[in-house]
């Protein structure tokens, strides 16, 4: 999904919503309610055109899907509740398995349709920044007394 959540993007986006929802209300011109709600004019008349927010539309260039990643990080949850956090490398082997996964539903029996490159070594690194839920905890260690 995505980039970190970051505070200003997310009141930015809800105040591009709340001017789309009063343009497409015929409340506001699309001028008047980029000025009524603080938004980039630009941005506002693109997105009344259809284009996507900026981590939506790059989604197909992602290595999982939002729906993947999403999966993945219930995942990796259940498992840190159960006490066994995953590693990088299950973390991804578990990538290459869920991609494997969709290769399988798209090749067919002896015909390579689609074929991905390797994960690279950053890809975890960079998962993690984008879900901040998962941000590890640093284990103290316990007073011999």
């Amino acid at each position: 999904m995505t980039r970190p959540k970051n505070q200003e993007a997310i009141e930015k986006e809800a105040r591009l919503q709340e001017a789309m929802a009063a343009v497409l209300a015929e409340k506001h011109t699309a001028s008047s309610a980029a000025l009524a709600f603080n938004v980039p004019r630009s941005t506002l008349y693109d997105r009344l055109d259809g284009k996507l927010p900026h981590n939506q539309a790059h989604e197909t260039e992602q290595l999982l899907s939002h729906a993947e990643e999403k999966e993945l990080v219930r995942w990796i949850t259940g498992l840190t509740i159960t006490g066994y956090p995953p590693r990088y490398d299950t973390l991804r082997e578990m990538a290459v398995e869920i991609r494997k996964r969709r290769v399988k539903s798209i090749n067919e029996d002896g015909l390579e349709l689609v074929q991905y490159d390797d994960i690279g070594k950053q890809w975890v690194q960079r998962f993690l920044r984008r879900h901040s839920e998962l941000s590890s905890v640093r284990q103290r260690s316990i007073d011999a007394a």
